[in-house]
């Protein structure tokens, strides 16, 4: 019985071939690390899976999906319209509006951002919010960019008035930046948070494994190991003397 048990677990184990965004650090590295792909490996360890994870753009990764070429997607939300079985939301981006200090730039509200030069993540104008995507429809000066390091770029040295991207991705591009001497660390900016919390889910094809996900995220934040995984990219990326 106890041989069997074994066999058993073992015949359910499977290796999961897991879609990510493209490099989007810390995140996502292509190197099979970053806190979202730490975060699905260890909640999916659990269940004795591995995972391989695929780094395609959101359109692909969608049509993988739907193909049933792959096991499961991250960073998703319910109004994708994908067919699945989602997850609890297990992660979040806190998107700012940046701008440099020295502008004196005062965003209070939305509608500020309608006489700015700006330049949003890659369809921003679909995950903000109806308010917003109304902004970048009537704004002339508005653009989206898939590329966010020189998206950061262009903010620090003055060539667009704001920046609309997740706050870790901004530091991690600015620490980039400053490391290979395109930007002096002199350079001050300021983030207006203009944006609610956007909350994502992991999705899969098979229920179980969704059900397996969901109880161990549950497990990993109660035992310390969620908070730790951001931890440990903070640390590495984010401790500097300001």
């Amino acid at each position: 019985m106890i041989c069997l048990a074994i066999f058993g677990s073992q015949a359910q184990s499977r290796e999961l071939k897991i879609i990510f965004s493209q490099y989007t650090p810390p995140y996502v590295f292509e190197n099979g690390t970053g806190i979202v792909v730490d975060i699905v490996r260890e909640a999916l360890k659990a269940g004795g899976h591995s995972i391989v994870p695929i780094y395609v753009p959101i359109g692909r990764g969608f049509e993988m999906f739907a193909e049933q070429r792959v096991d499961g997607t991250a960073i998703i939300r319910e109004n994708s319209g994908l067919k699945a079985n989602y997850s609890v939301d297990f992660m979040q981006y806190h998107n700012r509006a940046f701008t440099l200090k020295k502008r004196q730039i005062k965003l209070q509200k939305l509608e500020d951002l309608n006489s700015m030069t700006v330049v949003a993540f890659q369809n921003a104008h679909k995950y903000l919010g109806e308010a917003f995507g109304q902004i970048a429809t009537s704004n002339p000066n508005y653009k989206e960019m898939a590329n966010q390091e020189t998206q950061t770029l262009m903010l620090l040295l003055g060539r667009i008035d704001v920046a609309v991207m997740d706050e870790s991705i901004f530091r991690f591009y600015r620490e980039k930046l400053i490391a290979e001497g395109k930007i002096p660390r002199t350079i001050e900016f300021e983030a207006a948070p203009l944006f609610p919390p956007t909350p994502y889910k992991t999705a899969f094809i098979d229920a179980g494994i969704r059900d397996t996900f969901n109880r161990e995220l549950a497990a990993m934040r109660r035992d310390g190991r969620y908070q730790a995984i951001y931890r440990k990219y903070i640390e590495e990326y984010f401790t500097v003397q300001q």
